[in-house]
């Protein structure tokens, strides 16, 4: 395994305002590519790819990352003039990597380094195309980023240049490894993994187990019809406003929560909680109440994503969202003093603090 860490940038979208997705080289010949993507009135760019020997639980953004990606920025966008105090959140996260899977041809394996395959920059030129023609969302711009095939060698690869190709094997006690690969490909992985624990179920224990078409099935919000994605949203908006909520709020809730929606109105019915709109009240005691959050961190980050596109609203939600939670879950001053403590933690890790913070490089003449 040959862990590598890719970090994010995020941006008030006044201060890197892009139509749209966009995918381009570094323009730093250091044959890596280069994303911006608006997101909620910000912008995030990205990413790094550093091999990473540290704390696998808490990967943190540096110096050198934050060095890195305004250098690409300012390269790509002169007139940004974007410097670290522009940064509002961030966070790194680390790729699995396999170093000897070099025979993958799922951006490893090959000869052409450091280029996009033929089929997947042609791929990727027709999402785009179908996105300006409003034919494709922004998610199918992402995933065909994230989605780019690159042909690599792998003797003495620089960390972008390792395989992103997954591995399953099966030890001689039985015990199924799946490693390596990207989060995009998770379904395909699965699928994968699935077969061969079917294949084995009916050679040793002769039980054939259905496959299930996991593509056909609902997640949660998801349950209304995919071709009248327009009307069935109006719908859910024009019922938060009936509850009270001012159309931006019934547009948020409806956008996060689908066909949840109606199920969290009715978290209306007490009103708001102290120092919460009605909005975030129904949100936090749904997501309490319905999808088992724990912790405050849990919820602002990954629950919401405040803690990454609205970090102007924590000053004021952080407290608030502590007291109901402590409500509902029964904590004492003691808890509730140490879920506050790791939750200012993460926000000053996401905004860069200790960077920002610290006493600026000396670098020799």
């Amino acid at each position: 395994m040959r862990p590598t860490k890719g970090v994010h940038l995020v941006v008030d979208g006044s201060r890197l305002p892009v139509p749209q997705p966009t995918y381009m080289d570094t323009g730093l010949n250091d044959g890596r590519m280069f994303f911006v993507v608006p997101r909620e009135g910000k912008t995030y760019f990205g990413t790094t790819d550093t091999d990473y020997t540290g704390d696998y639980e808490h990967p943190r953004v540096e110096q050198e990352d934050v060095d890195y990606l305004l250098k690409v920025v300012n390269k790509r966008f002169p007139e940004s003039h974007m410097t670290i105090d522009d940064i509002e959140a961030s966070w790194a996260g680390l790729r699995p990597l396999i170093n000897d899977n070099g025979s993958s041809d799922y951006n490893g394996g090959g000869a052409n380094s450091g280029k996009v395959s033929d089929d997947s920059f042609a791929a990727l030129i027709e999402v785009v195309n179908a996105y300006e023609d409003d034919q494709a969302t922004r998610a199918d711009v992402e995933r065909a980023i994230s989605k780019l095939e690159t042909a690599h060698a792998e003797a003495g690869l620089s960390p972008s240049q390792v395989s992103r190709g997954s591995s399953l094997d099966q030890a001689t006690d039985g015990l199924i490894t799946l490693s390596g690969g990207k989060i995009t490909d998770y379904r395909k992985m699965a699928a994968g993994a699935l077969a061969l624990i079917r294949r084995i179920l009916v050679d040793r224990f002769n039980v054939d187990a259905p496959a299930v078409d996991s593509k056909k099935l609902q997640v949660s919000g998801g349950h209304f019809d995919p071709t009248n994605v327009e009307e069935t949203m109006a719908f859910y908006i024009r019922i938060g406003v009936d509850a009270g909520l001012s159309e931006k709020e019934a547009q948020d809730l409806a956008n996060r929560f689908g066909s949840n929606t109606s199920r969290v109105l009715t978290y209306a019915v007490d009103g708001p909680a102290p120092g919460l709109s009605l909005k975030e009240t129904m949100s936090l005691r749904y997501s309490l109440n319905e999808e088992m959050t724990l912790t405050p961190v849990d919820y602002l980050l990954r629950r919401t994503n405040a803690l990454l596109f609205h970090a102007e609203t924590l000053a004021e939600l952080k407290q608030p969202v502590v007291d109901e939670m402590a409500q509902t879950l029964g904590w004492d001053d003691s808890v509730k003093a140490q879920q506050l403590a790791a939750l200012n933690a993460a926000i000053a890790d996401s905004q860069l603090a200790y960077l920002k913070t610290a006493p600026a490089p000396v670098h020799p003449e």
